[in-house]
Parts: structure tokens; C-alpha cells; sequence
């Protein structure tokens, strides 16, 4: 199949942009980028022919098409390389990879939010209770994926195994954040020995930190702090 021209209007410093970076970096999609300051009032060119809305990521494919939505524009790199392998062809593993990112987006990140921009020492140590008890729920859903025999995926620390695949193209930029919880009021997750309950979690969050694609689109972990300390109450 050939694949239209694509460019990618990012911000270096969105993670939801990072999804569709690290999606063109597993693919090796050819593409151009275009860079977009999000600290500033974006270019009237953006807002009338790219995203009438501002944000980041949109994927411009051939002269005419926009795609909009970091989860959208990811899947549609990912479609365009099913030798990728980041969608599985199973349908119950690909039903468990979606609803393992609606619940990080609707439950996990939330809880990670206030455990880490939290200031008041009392109020921040409830959220980090609150947060490793998510990650209790999420260490279930990572040891309960289903796994078919002679898939190919081994027993890896991915979600599927041996297999990077889109759970962790949508949830790498998130897990490469983790560090802010103890960047700004002290709070610290625990180790799996000092809880077994979020070993998996653990494991899978310090592989898929550390896959190049990752840790190429993500910035120093001190420009990160600089830049979301403007969260912290």
C-alpha cells in the first residue's frame, strides 16, 4: 500500500502528541513534522486549517485530510503498518489493550494527578493512598490479559508479553510522567517488595520506560519538571 505524505503538528512537551511520535517511531513511517508552541496563542494558519480547536496532535495526510485526537491519529499509523504487530488480530486481546487505556484515562491518570500536584503533606499522603490502590486494579488487569497459546508474545513485561504494542504506544507518555510524583510534595511509590500488589505494574512501567522510541520522544525529566510544576496547589 502506499502511504500518502503525513505530517505530524507536535508539541514536544504534550504526552497525548508523544502518543502519535512513538506510533511513527515503531512503524518507521516516513513523515514530516511540524512544531507547535503550545505556551503561546496558536497561528490563525492552525486553527483555520489544521484544528479549530488548538491542540495537539493533528495529522495531516496528503494535501487534503486532517486527523484529529492522539488516540485516532496513533491508530491510523498503526493500521497503516499491520506488520507492526501494534494492533492485536485477536479481538478479546484487542478489546483488553482499548479498555486498558479508557481506564488508565478515566481512573489512573486522575488519581496520579493529585498524588503528585498535591502540596499539603496530608492531603497529598491520601491521594498517594488513593493512587496505589488504582494501581492495585491496574496490576490486576496486566496479569489477567489474555494470553493464546504459540501467539508469539512470550511472557514478557509488556502488556502482551514480548510485544510492544498499542496499550503501551497510548500509555508510554503517561508511565514516562510517573516520575512528577515525587518530583514536587515528597510522595513516593512503593517497591514490589514493600508491596507485591503493583509488582506488575511496576515491571511494565520500568520496560516500556525504557524501549528507545520512549525515552526519544520524551524530554529531560527536568524540563518536565519546569514545566508542570504550573500544576501544582
Amino acid at each position: 500500500m502506499t502511504v500518502p505524505k503525513l505530517t505530524l503538528y507536535n508539541s514536544n512537551l504534550c504526552p497525548y502528541a508523544a502518543r502519535s511520535v512513538i506510533a511513527l517511531a515503531e512503524t518507521n513511517q516516513e513523515h514530516e513534522v511540524v512544531a507547535i508552541d503550545l505556551a503561546v496563542p496558536r497561528p490563525e494558519w492552525y486553527l483555520k486549517d489544521i484544528n479549530p480547536y488548538g491542540q495537539v496532535p493533528a495529522l495531516k495526510v496528503g494535501e487534503d485530510h486532517i486527523i484529529l485526537e492522539s488516540l485516532l491519529v496513533s491508530e491510523y499509523i498503526a493500521d497503516l503498518h499491520p506488520e507492526a504487530g501494534l494492533l492485536p488480530s485477536d479481538p478479546l486481546q484487542r478489546a483488553q489493550v482499548r479498555y486498558l487505556i479508557h481506564h488508565w484515562g478515566a481512573r489512573t491518570q486522575p488519581a496520579i494527578h493529585k498524588a503528585s500536584f498535591t502540596l499539603d503533606t496530608t492531603e497529598a499522603r491520601k491521594h498517594l493512598e488513593d493512587l496505589i490502590v488504582e494501581l492495585e486494579k491496574v496490576d490486576v488487569l496486566l496479569r489477567n490479559v489474555h494470553r493464546k497459546e504459540n501467539d508469539g508474545f512470550g511472557q514478557g513485561a509488556y502488556f502482551l508479553g514480548d510485544k510492544f504494542s498499542f496499550a503501551e504506544v497510548a500509555l508510554a507518555p503517561f508511565l514516562a510522567r510517573v516520575f512528577l510524583l515525587e518530583a514536587y510534595n515528597g510522595n513516593k511509590l512503593p517497591t514490589a517488595a514493600e508491596n507485591p500488589k503493583i509488582a506488575r505494574f511496576l515491571a511494565w512501567k520500568d520496560a516500556v520506560t525504557k524501549r528507545p522510541s520512549v525515552i526519544k520522544s520524551t524530554p529531560a525529566q527536568e524540563t518536565l519538571t519546569t514545566n508542570y510544576r504550573k500544576w501544582v496547589k
